[in-house]
């Protein structure tokens, strides 16, 4: 990882001081006034899709609490608000050397802002046209319906998963995946056998004192 771009890492710490000390400095970056119009859009969070916004804008939790948002909407806001990588980056830096960075230094790497594909046999990421993604998915969505499958990511919007699947649908396919599938399937299976469900059983209100 020598060779790679310096990432300044933030501390583990998972609330307190750090986060408060987070905001404060994502507030008087050069991104503040664009990151909090965005954190007080009538919309969803970016990282968790959960409806945020209500009549009164954002920062508005399902108590209807105002000055409510969690550090890892902030994150995802911030991330979408930074410059496109660099054009000619990933021609620089190999599989291998991308795989010494964890999750949170390969995000602030900037946002990706083109298509990119790992052939076989290839040791980078290359660029391609969207003229080739059109190709590909074109040539894909050809095949047999028992052989089509589609997989929306967490970061994709509603709509664009919704508009996906429906795609598929429409080539006769039912292999259908998203994050919650795939990602959240392990946790589902534990909270099933050991509290009989495979989801949170605790509301904000449960949480308050009596």
């Amino acid at each position: 990882m020598d060779n790679l771009p310096e990432i300044k890492s933030n501390s583990p710490a998972g609330g307190g001081l750090p986060v408060i000390q987070y905001w404060v400095e994502k507030t008087l970056s050069p991104q503040g006034l664009q990151l909090w119009q965005t954190l007080n859009h009538k919309s969803t969070c970016l990282s968790c899709a959960w409806g945020t916004g209500g009549q009164k804008g954002g920062f508005v939790n399902e108590a209807g609490e105002y000055l409510q948002r969690c550090a890892k909407s902030v994150e995802a806001i911030a991330a979408e608000l930074q410059p496109g990588i660099k054009q000619d980056f990933f021609q620089q830096y190999s599989i291998s050397e991308l795989q010494q960075l964890t999750s949170q230094e390969c995000d602030r790497l900037g946002r990706l802002s083109y298509p990119l594909i790992l052939r076989s046999g290839s040791s980078h990421y290359q660029r391609i046209s969207w003229e080739e993604v059109y190709q590909i998915a074109t040539q894909a969505f050809s095949s047999a319906p028992e052989r089509i499958a589609s997989y929306s990511s967490g970061r994709s919007s509603n709509e664009a998963a919704y508009l996906l699947q429906l795609l598929v649908r429409s080539l006769g396919s039912n292999n259908l995946a998203d994050c919650s599938d795939l990602c959240h399937a392990p946790s589902t299976v534990g909270l099933k056998k050991v509290f009989g469900s495979g989801t949170s059983m605790v509301s904000l209100e449960s949480l308050k004192p009596g």
